[in-house]
């Protein structure tokens, strides 16, 4: 079983316009299986009520299933900006058929300014069931650590062996290797990449189980994002 994968933090609404158009043409160029979004908004100020970033690009792409969990409620977050009807969420296009859909927030520290999450989707592909989770953690790498554990304990609890994507907000590789490679193998061990070039970190990761194997693995779409894109060919072994 082979899956290709695209992840990418959207970055909401900046040049949203501007950039919407260049990411549906890569995609549709890259043709991944499964597309795996941070940083989308349902803001009623850009967008009618439901109709958040993922919906839109799901109009002008082929891909027939979709999965959107909402965790942070701007106008709790950051009530002095957002004053309007404004969520923020992760979200999952797949030319798989998604059998299940859960968001689940983790917890916010007193002193962490962000509401973070992730999206758990199991996935139906070749008569298997496949877990995934589309994590965004907090911007503040202590708080991105607490996430990570958090995160670690929720796959223990539920005895499954997910694939974990998104935007981990960890740019201390080696640190996060340490943490997982006991039962995952991480895109940054495989091979080296930027994702975040304004400060030329790499925050956006993808972690698979022991029984599957990277067969490709690049970074790029300069210009879609604040951040690149990953994507990549996975196997099962």
């Amino acid at each position: 079983m082979k899956i290709k994968l695209l992840n990418l933090n959207i970055w909401n609404y900046n040049k949203w316009e501007e950039r919407k158009p260049k990411i549906v043409s890569f995609i549709k160029k890259e043709r991944p299986d499964i597309i795996t979004l941070q940083e989308v908004r349902d803001d009623i100020q850009f967008n009618k009520k439901g109709d958040n970033q993922a919906k839109q690009l799901k109009r002008e792409l082929d891909y027939f299933y979709y999965a959107f969990s909402p965790i942070t409620d701007k106008r709790k977050e950051r009530s002095e900006q957002y004053k309007r009807f404004c969520i923020e969420g992760m979200a999952v296009l797949s030319k798989y058929q998604i059998v299940y859909s859960k968001g689940v927030k983790l917890k916010k520290h007193p002193n962490d300014r962000y509401t973070c999450g992730f999206l758990h989707v199991k996935l139906k592909i070749d008569n298997k069931k496949i877990d995934l989770l589309n994590v965004h953690f907090s911007n503040n790498e202590y708080f991105s650590l607490l996430h990570i554990f958090e995160t670690l304990k929720y796959i223990k609890k539920r005895r499954i062996s997910p694939v974990i994507v998104g935007d981990f907000n960890f740019y201390e590789y080696e640190i996060l290797n340490d943490l997982v490679e006991k039962n995952f193998l991480s895109s940054m061990k495989y091979k080296k990449y930027i994702s975040y070039p304004l400060n030329k970190w790499t925050l956006d990761y993808i972690l698979i189980p022991k029984n599957y194997k990277f067969k490709s693995l690049k970074c790029t779409g300069r210009g879609l994002s604040d951040h690149m894109t990953i994507i990549s060919d996975i196997e099962e072994k």
